[in-house]
């Protein structure tokens, strides 16, 4: 099932760490690092240079999810990118510095 999702806006030279893919045969385990090759509309596909030697595409429209690590040389430093809920959490209630 591909839902043909818009520009994640990743270019080619970011580096991304994989946050989950559905992929049962893959050796990619979250956190694992690469560097973008190219965005393909056409299949929905980012295609993906890990550092592991893995070439395995991701497909962000079918829930394979990385996370935007450090943009191309030269590209603006913030971009929305699709990626996995932010982690920091507010402390609880009594907890703040007096």
């Amino acid at each position: 099932m591909n839902h043909q999702p818009a520009d994640p806006g990743y270019q080619r030279g970011d580096r991304v760490a994989l946050v989950r893919t559905d992929d049962p045969d893959t050796r990619l385990r979250p956190g694992d690092q690469g560097t973008v090759t190219r965005w393909d509309p056409r299949h929905g596909q980012l295609n993906v240079r890990w550092d592991s030697g893995s070439t395995l595409a991701m497909l962000p429209g079918d829930g394979d999810q990385v996370r935007l690590l450090t943009p191309a040389p030269g590209q603006p430093p913030a971009r929305t990118t699709p990626s996995a809920p932010p982690a920091s959490t507010p402390a609880p209630e009594g907890d703040e510095p007096a």
